[in-house]
């Protein structure tokens, strides 16, 4: 098992460099002009001589390769650079931002797996029964839908329409995010969390029955039932133990996924998060704060496949050999 996961280990991160590698190029290629964007495209009464003397000031009038260098011996030494956009170290960024993004992720995380598995778990006990097709329908339907237009129409309904929610943000405004009752963060997150976990449920779902069905028809639950076990401890000593396990598998498995919409959810509430702070850093060719931004969810995506590799190699017969 060690040396198998050692083997997934190294790979990941071999990919984990080549993702970083990659994102740098792709700024590289940017046809956005970084010193436009850092002045906020207001060029009149700048001369090109003070133009020049700024993009030496900001590193930027050496050869790619050479930023990208720096930025790799910054980043070994705990430096990710400053970010032009928010006039601060991009550590601090990403720290004052990354515990809102972990906050929507983790509660959208949770709620998606036990809700996707229960309902899973109903459609393959019921199969081929009214209730089966009825989650089976809405699983497919909410695997089609983008989240950002599910999130819109939350929006259009909830907030708008019936008022049960606020359209946006974290907190009222004029509050912090820390000095908000419980009621209020609830009905901030309400619209965020529910979007997001009802988008990634469904491959739960979908998952789930079909691992029920398997064990359903598989010998060992056949020869449990010729004994007389009823289907209350059939589902608890057979069904549970061999579905629950690969559905947390799978949701490790796409948390880079669930990350990814978190980042257009953070859009469209206006979340103050990690995804909306890539966002705006892109549109401004912020290249110190996107590469942060693009290591934390590469690590966070490096995280999700190592666990679910340590799960499935622990669990999985064999894999010991």
């Amino acid at each position: 098992m060690r040396e198998s996961l050692f083997q997934i280990s190294l790979r990941l991160a071999v990919q984990l460099t080549l993702v970083i590698a990659l994102a740098w190029g792709l700024l590289a290629l940017s046809p956005l002009d970084p010193i436009t964007t850092y002045l906020n495209g207001n060029l009149f009464g700048i001369a090109a001589g003070q133009k020049a003397e700024l993009a030496a000031k900001l590193g930027l009038d050496m050869p790619w390769w050479q930023q990208f260098s720096d930025w790799f011996l910054g980043l070994i030494h705990g430096d990710l650079g400053y970010s032009r956009l928010y006039r601060q170290p991009v550590t601090d960024v990403i720290r004052d931002r990354v515990g809102m993004s972990m906050l929507l992720i983790g509660l959208s995380w949770s709620l998606s797996l036990i809700l996707g598995y229960v309902l899973g778990l109903v459609a393959g006990l019921c199969r081929q029964r009214p209730a089966d097709r009825i989650i089976r329908f809405m699983a497919w339907l909410l695997t089609s839908i983008p989240a950002f237009w599910l999130g819109m129409v939350l929006i259009a309904l909830f907030a708008v329409s019936l008022k049960w929610a606020p359209v946006c943000c974290a907190a009222p405004f004029g509050t912090r995010f820390s000095e908000q009752g419980f009621a209020s963060l609830l009905s901030h997150l309400a619209l965020p969390v529910s979007t997001l976990t009802l988008v990634y449920m469904a491959p739960i779902v979908l998952h789930t029955r079909e691992k029920v069905v398997d064990v359903l028809n598989g010998e060992p639950l056949l020869y449990s039932r010729l004994h007389g076990m009823n289907l209350m401890s059939l589902t608890r000593f057979h069904i549970v133990k061999n579905s629950l396990v690969p559905a947390v598998i799978l949701q490790f498995a796409s948390f880079a996924e669930l990350f990814s919409g978190s980042i257009l959810a953070e859009t469209v509430f206006n979340f103050p998060g990690l995804g909306q702070t890539l966002v705006k850093a892109g549109m401004a060719d912020d290249a110190a704060m996107l590469m942060g931004g693009t290591l934390i969810t590469a690590l966070m995506v490096f995280f999700g496949n190592l666990v679910a590799a340590a799960i499935a190699l622990k669990l999985t017969p064999g894999a010991n050999a």
